[in-house]
């Protein structure tokens, strides 16, 4: 939807965010790899890879923002990663 209202010059903020779009207690690719079958990794990389190809195709138009447990080893997820929250890092921090 964003796309097409972009393209046609619609007033629509220039970003989306998803927050735990996969689930609440994903787990992380690179630790718990055993913990899914290869049919439900397929799908949270097509979804990822879905968000991806969206923002490439608006170039600077738009940007997804995502919060979530997973963390896939593709280089290109990694390359899209800002923020790591894990071992004591957080959105909002501790001592605040």
């Amino acid at each position: 939807m964003h796309t097409y209202l972009l393209k046609h010059q619609r007033p629509v903020p220039h970003f989306i965010m998803f927050d735990q779009p996969t689930q609440a207690f994903f787990p992380e690719e690179v630790h718990d790899l055993g913990a899914l079958t290869d049919a439900d990794w397929e799908a949270v990389r097509s979804y990822f890879s879905l968000m991806r190809d969206v923002v490439n195709r608006n170039g600077q138009g738009l940007q997804i923002i995502v919060c979530d447990h997973v963390n896939l080893r593709d280089e290109w997820f990694r390359d899209a990663v800002i923020e790591n929250w894990r071992q004591g890092k957080a959105l909002i921090p501790t001592d605040w």
